[in-house]
């Protein structure tokens, strides 16, 4: 839970400082992360509605974070890419944490490293599934609003 929240504290600190939102950031991360992609690519990698996305793409490109570019080969299709400005502040904000995160890493082995790697992914998988588990309604017992049977912080534990 703490790399989960830590994690996030960055992401917000990034946002706030690069004065976009965290949907957005999330946008920009995607096409940092999987290349150009189409409005609707984006929308799906980001988990947003395509009216979303495209708003998303509007303030990016408002902000000078992204710009959509037509397809040399296929002038119908556009795609969102990441402008200069966008990866210089990328290398500012997760280039230092990327070089830390590096060199914690060069004093495990090569099958430390395996396990290490093997685990994380797993750990997105799980975290993947739960996700669309919650978004379905499988891992929520009740409707919001009914009582729970889960304890209260402040009852007793058996």
């Amino acid at each position: 839970m703490q790399l989960q929240n830590v994690s996030d504290a960055v992401d917000e600190a990034a946002a706030t400082r690069l004065g976009i939102n965290r949907t957005d950031m999330r946008c920009m991360g995607c096409v940092f992360a999987m290349g150009p992609l189409t409005a609707g690519e984006l929308a799906a990698a980001a988990r947003l509605s395509p009216s979303a996305a495209t708003i998303a793409i509007d303030r990016l490109a408002r902000a000078g974070y992204a710009e959509r570019v037509r397809d040399e080969h296929d002038r119908r299709r556009v795609t969102v890419v990441p402008t200069p400005k966008a990866e210089y502040v990328a290398r500012m904000v997760w280039g230092q944490l990327s070089e830390e995160d590096e060199a914690g890493l060069a004093d495990y082995s090569e099958e430390q490293l395996i396990l290490i790697r093997d685990f994380l992914r797993a750990t997105v998988s799980r975290h993947a599934r739960q996700a669309d588990r919650i978004r379905q309604g499988e891992a929520l017992t009740g409707t919001l609003g009914e009582e729970s049977t889960a304890p209260s912080a402040g009852s007793a534990q058996a």
